[in-house]
């Protein structure tokens, strides 16, 4: 099953992303029930692996957080592929994902190298954009969402439908109140 460690946003949050996702063509946008930000990509894992990605979760004790939702923005190499609302890299947040990402390396697990860009993605690019990109990203540099309130994590999984990726929560792992 592909899998990852993420972060799920409240439907209020979801709901203000997808007033954003419009006016670009060349874009297929993520549908809202999708929205979330990755903690670890975890990749193709067997029941076994599952369970022990579930085991070391559940042993995790930080502290809950705010997320702060801002900016928007895109990656790729050559041309753009991903379309982004930015998510800030809080302290609490970057050692929720070092500690996940570091104990699963440990544990044996192939986890990619790339630095942690926290992120929710809202498009993916299907040819190279036209000029309107430039538009888009001036006219939602100041986007922002309302904090969220980071009480849990989850183990999501992931797998295709007919319009893209369809993500599910498997489970979900509290963090501490502070």
């Amino acid at each position: 099953m592909r899998s990852f460690l993420g972060l799920a946003l409240p439907d209020a949050v979801k709901s203000d992303l997808e007033k954003i996702c419009f006016g670009l063509e060349e874009i297929r946008w993520v549908s809202a029930e999708n929205f979330h930000t990755t903690l670890v990509f975890l990749g193709e894992l067997n029941q076994e692996e599952i369970e022990r990605v579930s085991e070391i979760c559940s042993q995790v004790s930080e502290k809950s957080f705010s997320l702060e939702i801002k900016g928007v923005g895109f990656f790729g190499n050559k041309f753009p592929e991903i379309l982004y609302v930015g998510v800030t890299l809080s302290e609490e947040l970057k050692r929720l994902q070092k500690v996940l990402e570091s104990t699963l390396r440990r544990e044996g697990f192939s986890i990619d190298k790339r630095d942690y860009r926290p992120h929710i993605t809202i498009g993916r690019f299907k040819r190279t954009p036209e000029k309107r990109l430039d538009l888009y990203l001036n006219e939602f540099s100041q986007f922002q969402a309302d904090i969220v309130p980071v009480s849990e994590f989850h183990l999501f999984s992931s797998r295709s439908g007919a319009n893209g990726q369809i993500y599910s929560v498997q489970e979900s792992y509290p963090l501490l109140l502070e």
